[in-house]
């Protein structure tokens, strides 16, 4: 297939993504997933996939991930981006399967015949199987790199991006790997720990969940690194006001 039509075609999908809210887009290569048990990989529920969609919705800092208001509008408005998505995507002829959320699976669920129902369970445990690689995923679509807190790090937003993917059998291109380090020389999520939990990573990457207790100590990691992006990105705009 033309180089070019795989560029414009991944071109298209990402202008319909940022007009529709999304702030971070990037595609990946479902070999992402490579070492995913084979039961719980993407190409599971869609055989032919070719490409991994991730997308970052920002979020305002770490005070709104104490409200469940929030939780919920945020589930909604991926909903609604990821129906624009794969109507895009459909209307081109292909196919696609978002990182499904709950509420899709309860509007999937209804009317369907217990046989379908049984059917929609299991991709779901399939999806939520996946769920700790959409970080890999996001980093190999290029949209940040993992930070020592174990969040995703953006340069467009810090640690303050809200992700979502899906995959596809269209043939986008992929992008290139986030290579940049934003964390190096800064220690900040560490110290801001109260209980240690980021010192004692476990196999896959994440914090001691024994020892991980964020809404007790107020997200202190996330804080601590946005607060460190907001002041580089004030320092930035000080430096381009005076030039």
């Amino acid at each position: 297939m033309a180089v070019h039509y795989r560029t414009m075609l991944t071109h298209e999908l990402k202008k319909v993504a940022f007009s529709n809210h999304v702030d971070i887009i990037g595609v990946a290569d479902p070999k992402v997933f490579d070492d995913v048990p084979v039961e719980d990989r993407p190409r599971d529920i869609l055989s032919d996939a070719k490409a991994v969609v991730v997308y970052a919705v920002r979020f305002e800092g770490a005070s709104c991930l104490f409200e469940e208001s929030w939780y919920k509008e945020m589930e909604e408005l991926l909903t609604r981006i990821d129906k624009k998505l794969r109507e895009f995507l459909t209307e081109k002829g292909y196919k696609a399967h978002s990182f499904v959320t709950e509420v899709d699976f309860k509007e999937e669920l209804q009317g369907l015949p217990p046989s379908e129902r049984t059917h929609t369970l299991a991709r779901q445990r399939r999806w939520r199987g996946v769920y700790y690689k959409l970080q890999d995923a996001a980093v190999a679509a290029g949209l940040g790199c993992i930070g020592k807190n174990r969040l995703l790090i953006t340069p467009q937003h810090g640690p303050c991006a809200f992700l979502n993917m899906m995959v596809t059998d269209a043939p986008l291109v992929p992008d290139d790997p986030f290579a940049e380090d934003l964390c190096a020389n800064c220690d900040l999520c560490l110290k801001a720990c109260p209980t240690g939990a980021i010192l004692k990573v476990n196999s896959v990457g994440h914090p001691d969940e024994s020892l991980c207790k964020p809404r007790a100590c107020h997200f202190a990691c996330l804080r601590a690194c946005h607060e460190k992006f907001l002041k580089q990105r004030h320092q930035l705009s000080e430096r381009q006001k005076s030039t």
